[in-house]
């Protein structure tokens, strides 16, 4: 058996052998993830709970040595809770832990073109998920960085609950999934437009990628910019707020504006 499998299993026992963390705990955590300030208190509330469960049922490995702090392993866990704020744990069941990077890291890609040359290189990552295996991701020294990392690779998990990497989450009934697609594809072709004339709209240049990192990318800026989002496309961030069952603030309003 691999050492980190077995070190994750001695961490779940042990985890699992604790009280749940209390109010104060939480509050703790709230103060660094600086974006938690815009989750209204009602959805706050079942993220803590949220929260308290998955730190009970997953393990958290640190690579390299790092020491995996309450501290840290709550503010994943919360910001894993809140992209399940709708949803439930349920979309986590397939994996049984979180690997946590000291700092970016390199994995070996290997390829083959279209004249059947296979290519090998290093690839250097923030985060990585994929169906049926743990969320890693990387804490380095940035904490700002850390954030959109972590929401970053869970919303990648969420968008695997059906086990397609798609850009199509689970959604609620009343966003039909041909509604969805049409904001998204929008969007994106509007964030696309904007980067190619040198114009600087809030989501990262990353998004453009394509519907399965246009989503993580929103998600991102849904719960860290807000106002920004809403300003920029409102009906991105109706559908996100749909989708993920809340509406974080400070809000601008737009309603006087017109399309």
């Amino acid at each position: 058996m691999p050492a980190w499998i077995d070190a994750l299993r001695r961490l779940w026992r042990a985890r699992r052998e604790r009280p749940g963390p209390d109010a104060a705990f939480w509050e703790t955590v709230e103060r660094t993830i600086p974006y938690s300030a815009n989750i209204p208190p009602a959805a706050r509330d079942r993220v803590r709970r949220l929260a308290a469960r998955f730190l009970a049922t997953k393990t958290f490995y640190g690579a390299h040595g790092l020491p995996i702090t309450d501290a840290l392993a709550g503010n994943i866990a919360w910001q894993a809770a809140l992209v399940a704020h709708r949803t439930g744990l349920g979309i986590y069941d397939d994996f049984v832990g979180v690997i946590v990077y000291p700092e970016p890291f390199r994995v070996r890609r290997r390829f083959a073109d279209e004249i059947g040359l296979v290519h090998e290189f290093d690839d250097e990552l923030y985060g990585e998920t994929w169906d049926g295996g743990p969320v890693i991701v990387s804490w380095g020294t940035d904490e700002e960085e850390g954030v959109q990392v972590v929401l970053h690779e869970f919303a990648h998990r969420l968008d695997l609950a059906d086990g397609a990497l798609d850009g199509v989450p689970p959604l609620p009934p009343s966003l039909p999934r041909a509604r969805w697609e049409s904001v998204m594809e929008t969007a994106l072709q509007r964030l696309q437009d904007e980067l190619d004339t040198g114009k600087s709209p809030p989501l990262d240049p990353y998004a453009e990628e394509g519907p399965e990192e246009f989503f993580p990318v929103a998600t991102e800026t849904f719960f860290t910019e807000p106002a920004a989002l809403a300003a920029w496309d409102p009906a991105l961030f109706e559908a996100l707020a749909e989708v993920y069952a809340l509406r974080p603030g400070p809000m601008v309003d737009f309603s006087c504006k017109t399309a």
